[in-house]
């Protein structure tokens, strides 16, 4: 149930228009008839390559940050003593809650000088607050003990941070970049809202416009060479383009499974 539509998507993006029409195995365990043009096409635009790399930056660059904004804000705020506690934690807590909506960020994003900037999908979604407020019940379940024996060694607050807490936290911090991670991947709208370059774009904007593209010039015979039974269909197109942003995301999951299931229990226990 979790596989096959995946594998699906891929033997349909292979197919043709002759090979569907053609067929009438609903199950399609392979590709009925047999083309690489649906990727060919895709991958002719030199702007979709352009999109994988501000996909890959805003992901890559944006996690980092995040990750680090979330740790700086929660730490402190794990901790007692820290003055103003509970009314800073409220602050989070009602942007929780209740944001500005659409028209007043844009106006902020305008305002700042961040608009058709690639910048503004890093810094927009950077400060999360429910991770915040995982990461702070995390912080608040390290035993003192290991703060207090850096004290006694000399070592200020923020060597006890980077020396101490960050390392006993990794599979925390770990855990909440995999969904940063992954959210960015995935994230596509405020690509559309706040870029108008094309050379900025995401790259799912990207082939959500050449799949309206390239099926209307498939629909016209732009592409026909060799006959409408050996090209990819319109539905081909769209698979092709689902496929080719979530292999990706399929080769890393493997290696941060694990980060998921341990975030079901993030912040859930404490000392």
């Amino acid at each position: 149930t979790v596989i096959y539509p995946l594998y699906y998507l891929l033997m349909y993006s292979l197919s043709t228009y002759g090979g569907i029409a053609g067929s009438k195995d609903p199950i399609m365990l392979l590709p009925a008839g047999f083309t690489w043009k649906a990727y060919e096409m895709l991958f002719s635009q030199h702007y979709i390559h352009t999109g994988f790399m501000v996909t890959i930056f805003r992901t890559v660059v944006g996690s980092a940050l995040s990750v680090a904004v979330t740790a700086l804000a929660a730490f402190p705020l794990s901790k007692k003593a820290l003055p103003g506690r509970k009314l800073i934690t409220w602050f989070f807590l009602v942007n929780l809650f209740f944001v500005g909506g659409l028209i007043p960020t844009y106006l902020t994003v305008k305002a700042v000088g961040l608009l058709d900037n690639i910048w503004v999908l890093v810094l927009l979604p950077l400060c999360n607050t429910y991770y915040i407020l995982l990461l702070r019940s995390f912080f608040m379940g390290i035993p003192e003990s290991l703060e207090e024996a850096a004290r006694i060694d000399g070592a200020g607050e923020l060597r006890t941070f980077y020396s101490i807490i960050l390392p006993v936290a990794l599979p925390s911090l770990l855990t909440i970049g995999t969904w940063v991670f992954f959210t960015h991947w995935n994230t596509w709208f405020d690509s559309l809202i706040y870029i108008q370059t094309t050379s900025k774009q995401v790259v799912q904007i990207h082939i959500r416009k050449l799949v309206i593209e390239q099926s209307n010039m498939l629909m016209s015979g732009s592409y026909i060479v060799g006959g409408k039974a050996n090209q990819p269909t319109e539905e081909s197109m769209r698979a092709a383009g689902i496929m080719i942003t979530v292999i990706p995301v399929l080769i890393v999951y493997p290696f941060v499974k694990d980060f998921f299931s341990k975030g079901m229990v993030l912040g859930a226990v404490k000392e």
